[in-house]
């Protein structure tokens, strides 16, 4: 049951991840002042990345904490490396990401980043997908 729980997380994790960036792209050719049907999109797909985001972060920690439960050897190994890099820049990321969404959906008038879409939009398909194909291979 619980193998099924991860993948389904996983597929969530793929689908938003592909989602972001097609839709980032699009974006530029049907409605590139987000004045219209783009804005909509990014409003239905803005708590999908929250959500995706808060499963990276928990897989992360999950993570981290499977790591520290091992040797007590003190070496910076890949793994290790790996591990604290996503943990940290998940932090940053979500944070960044409720600031701005917060700014976009949720103020008049809006006060969001657009330098900080980009980043966002950008980074967040590069975490859910590795952390969905990562968490897809434990359960195989």
């Amino acid at each position: 049951m619980v193998a099924l729980i991860v993948r389904l997380l996983a597929v969530y994790l793929f689908v938003v991840g592909v989602a972001v960036p097609v839709q980032f792209l699009l974006t530029q050719f049907y409605d590139p002042t987000l004045a219209g049907a783009g804005a909509t999109v990014w409003m239905i797909l803005d708590p999908l990345m929250v959500v995706a985001m808060v499963v990276v972060l928990l897989v992360a920690i999950a993570r981290k904490r499977q790591l520290g439960s091992g040797s007590e050897d003190q070496t910076i190994t890949r793994d290790y490396l790996e591990t604290n890099v996503i943990l940290y820049y998940s932090v940053a990321l979500l944070i960044a990401l409720l600031s701005n969404w917060f700014g976009f959906q949720f103020v008049d008038p809006a006060n969001d980043n657009p330098l900080v879409w980009i980043l966002i939009d950008v980074t967040v398909p590069l975490l859910t997908v590795s952390t969905a194909i990562r968490m897809w291979r434990r359960t195989l």
